[in-house]
């Protein structure tokens, strides 16, 4: 993520909501369905959407929201460290992503010293959206990416 702070949609008013309290009143089914299904090209699948929204019941979607709470104070200390990090990283993302648009990840592209990025042809549910594509370009990742990257930073922008 960027510094300063560059988030937009429900993701902004999380972090900066003043507590968590109201969101523990609410059924994080209630928070969480209308964004998943805003999802561009239609609904998926119904097991697909239900997995997500019960990975999120009860408490988890409230605690797991302490997190991005976090990044105010601590996104700027992790920034100090960025070019010091020497383990080639892979940065998936959506390019058309509403809540963490690209400047977070040119942010960490340009600081981190072994990089490639892939923005992918999506908004924010990118694994959902593009699947085969995102899909493709873990393994290619896993399979020779990570060796190649070493000591350079490159990018592909067009997928």
């Amino acid at each position: 993520m960027a510094v300063p702070l560059q988030v937009g949609g429900a993701l902004k008013d999380i972090i900066e909501a003043p507590d968590m309290e109201a969101y523990r009143q609410i059924d994080s089914k209630d928070i969480l369905g209308p964004e998943y299904d805003a999802i561009p090209g239609g609904a998926l699948p119904a097991e697909v959407r239900a997995d997500y929204l019960e990975s999120y019941a009860g408490d988890r979607f409230v605690e797991s929201a302490r997190y991005v709470r976090t990044y105010p104070t601590e996104l700027p200390k992790l920034a100090e460290r960025l070019r010091s990090i020497e383990t080639p990283v892979q940065i998936v993302s959506a390019r058309d992503d509403p809540m963490v648009p690209t400047p977070n990840q040119d942010f960490l592209h340009s600081r981190l010293p072994n990089t490639r990025i892939d923005l992918l042809a999506a908004g924010h549910f990118a694994w959902e959206e593009v699947p085969d594509l995102y899909g493709e370009v873990l393994i290619l990742w896993l399979k020779v990416g990570y060796r190649e990257q070493s000591g350079r930073s490159t990018e592909s922008r067009t997928r």
